[in-house]
């Protein structure tokens, strides 16, 4: 190994190794489906419907024994076509499912829904989902997808006598005129999981990469000069 080679490999390493851990990770999730239903006054028909939720993967939670791992949101956004966006005012997070399991079926899923008993993570209302093997050992920690598979968007009756109120949301109360069928049927949705670097992240990998060009340019100036 060079010189060059010897500084560099280590300072790659300390870059890589140290900026996933400089601040948590802010994740975002995303489900998206055709759906029925009504928010506010106004009515939608097979439209096309986006849930976007943003956590952080600091904060996944594994629940009953690492079955299911959760995330609450920060933020929480639903996006109708012929409609608009409006943000889910209720306490809502992800669940993910890494390996089939006897209530849901036989491949693993990833549920977005509401809180049933915020701040406890361990129940709640699904609002949509996806189930593939695309999923399996996913614990909502790192970015996968688009995974389009059997799914959906949808939610219990609500509003009624003796049902749970309907999702609150900046447009007005949110309800779909189906629940969500578990285990997947002949209903498809895609599920996608991104990451963006925070700023912190990207000035440690400018930094980095300033120096690697600084070593580079040093090295060929000793070289040119023999």
């Amino acid at each position: 190994m060079n010189k060059l080679a010897a500084y560099v490999a280590p300072l790659v390493a300390a870059i890589l190794s140290s900026a996933p851990n400089a601040h948590a990770i802010s994740i975002t999730y995303d489900i998206s489906g055709v759906a029925s239903g009504e928010i506010g006054a106004t009515t939608f028909t097979n439209a096309s419907v986006e849930l976007t939720g943003i956590g952080d993967t600091a904060n996944v939670t594994s629940l009953f024994s690492g079955t299911i791992f959760g995330n609450p949101f920060n933020t929480f956004t639903v996006t109708i076509g012929g409609v608009g966006t409006a943000t889910i005012t209720d306490p809502s997070e992800i669940w993910a499912i890494p390996a089939p399991t006897e209530d849901l079926g036989t491949v693993p899923v990833v549920i977005i829904g509401r809180v049933d008993k915020p701040p406890a993570l361990d129940s709640i209302t699904g609002i949509g989902f996806v189930g593939s093997n695309a999923l399996t050992g996913y614990d909502g920690t790192t970015v996968i997808g688009p995974i389009f598979d059997a799914g959906g968007i949808g939610f219990p009756g609500c509003g009624g006598p003796s049902q749970d109120p309907c999702i609150h949301t900046t447009l007005g109360l949110l309800s779909f005129s189906s629940n969500l069928t578990l285990p997947p049927t002949t209903d498809q949705a895609t599920f996608v999981a991104t990451i963006t670097p925070e700023p912190t992240t990207l000035l440690l990998l400018g930094s980095g990469a300033a120096a690697l060009i600084s070593l580079s340019c040093f090295r060929m100036r000793r070289t040119g000069r023999k």
